[in-house]
């Protein structure tokens, strides 16, 4: 970009999981806020159809990346070198303890946890040898209260938030904030499947399941994508703030 003559070099953002949905609404907020935006998904054509979604600013960019691949997401993060790294990929599983398989819980807690603990493993030497770097992961209601029908999800975003609070500690007096989002259910897709996953397994309609997955947040509402976004980019132009989660739609459990 270019300021009164000076050209400035954008500070990059890495959103993780940016097809769709919070990711994607993430990355639009971070473009008109100034950043060079990195999304990431498993999908090459979702990914070319979000950036076209975005009007394909020059700014933005996308990588395919397998979050299960721990490995390849280590190596190809740690090229990026990313001064902003929102963890956001994500997946779910509506199931008991009695019907959910260990295959099951692997898949949700590598790609909601192990994936995160990858590209934290490699932004953070970056952004410490630069003395500056915003860390969001996203988490949900399943973060600090349990979810029914979700053991798998509620124990992949309680770890997502220890695994935020112990890294938050680690960065101390280094420059490098981290910090958690905690939205009620937001309007995604990942939420319109396990709201038909949770109608055929059930008496209710979906319009049934919706709304009572609504009732979680004291709105009444399923939450915006949008409104997600503007509370990471909040914690990105905050650097006073780290190990904080921002509850969202949940009165009984406030910020802290």
């Amino acid at each position: 970009m270019r300021r009164a003559g000076i050209v400035v070099i954008a500070r990059t953002a890495l959103v993780t999981g940016g097809s769709a949905g919070i990711g994607l609404a993430t990355a639009a907020r971070l473009l008109a806020d100034g950043y060079a935006v990195v999304i990431t998904g498993r999908d090459g054509g979702r990914l070319a159809a979000a950036t076209e979604s975005l009007g394909s600013p020059a700014a933005l960019s996308c990588v395919v990346l397998d979050a299960l691949d721990h490995d390849a997401t280590v190596e190809r993060v740690a090229e990026l070198k990313p001064d902003v790294l929102v963890a956001n990929v994500g997946t779910a599983f509506a199931g008991d303890l009695a019907h959910t398989s260990l295959d099951a819980w692997h898949r949700v807690l590598s790609t909601n946890v192990t994936s995160a603990f990858a590209a934290l493993q490699a932004c953070v030497p970056h952004m410490k040898e630069r003395g500056w770097g915003r860390i969001v992961t996203v988490g949900s209601l399943a973060s600090h209260r349990p979810i029914r029908f979700g053991v798998a999800y509620t124990a992949s975003k309680h770890a997502l938030w220890g695994l935020t609070r112990a890294v938050a500690l680690d960065l101390r007096g280094t420059g490098v904030t981290a910090n958690l989002v905690a939205p009620a259910f937001v309007r995604t897709g990942m939420t319109e499947a396990n709201v038909a996953t949770i109608s055929a397994a059930s008496s209710r309609s979906a319009a049934e399941v919706e709304q009572r997955l609504a009732g979680l947040s004291d709105l009444g509402r399923l939450l915006e994508p949008r409104e997600v976004a503007d509370e990471v980019a909040a914690f990105v132009a905050d650097g006073s703030r780290s190990g904080e989660i921002r509850v969202m739609g949940d009165s009984a459990r406030m910020s802290q």
